[in-house]
């Protein structure tokens, strides 16, 4: 990761941002089609300010933030006390690891996630466990280089549509 960027625990300042940045990557990553009715609801009902701010507040999650300059630049949301639902034992969920697209490959994805996984170990010695897209190449090829595997299947489901989401696992918990 470069020098200029760090990870901290977000604030409750920072619920405006990382509402914006979520919007951005999920849409970058999931809005290949274009913007459809069920997109614009979830986008308008689910990535906001006020979700952010009670995540901030939220005593079972932790949000860490990569910044430079007072800039955010990615983000990754923790959920403990979540149940792996393959049943491998984890119960840390990665919830969201977000990086701004012109930020990707600088390392800041790797360093959240290191940053995640040394929470996860010190509050609840788990490793973590993570749903992602199925048709998401390039956040399965992150996750097996990082030494995660697949353990299962799961399904967001976005008005009528059901999209397949692998689970899987990092080391130790299998």
């Amino acid at each position: 990761m470069p020098h200029s960027f760090q990870v901290r625990t977000g604030q409750a300042g920072d619920a405006d941002r990382l509402a914006v940045l979520a919007a951005q990557v999920w849409l970058h990553t999931y809005a290949t089609d274009g913007i459809s009715n069920e997109i614009a609801q979830y986008v308008l009902s689910e990535l906001t300010a006020e979700k952010f701010s009670e995540y901030l507040n939220e005593p079972q999650a932790t949000i860490l933030v990569a910044e430079r300059a007072h800039y955010l630049a990615g983000f990754a949301v923790l959920k403990f006390g979540a149940t792996c639902p393959s049943g491998a034992g984890a119960t840390v969920e990665l919830q969201t690891l977000y990086v701004q697209a012109h930020f990707v490959g600088h390392g800041i994805g790797w360093a959240l996630l290191q940053a995640a996984e040394r929470k996860a170990q010190e509050q609840s010695s788990s490793p973590l466990w993570l749903t992602v897209n199925s048709k998401n190449a390039r956040a399965l090829a992150f996750y097996a280089r990082q030494g995660y595997t697949k353990v299962g299947i799961t399904y967001f489901v976005l008005g009528d549509g059901r999209h397949e989401n692998h689970v899987l696992v990092g080391g130790g918990a299998h």
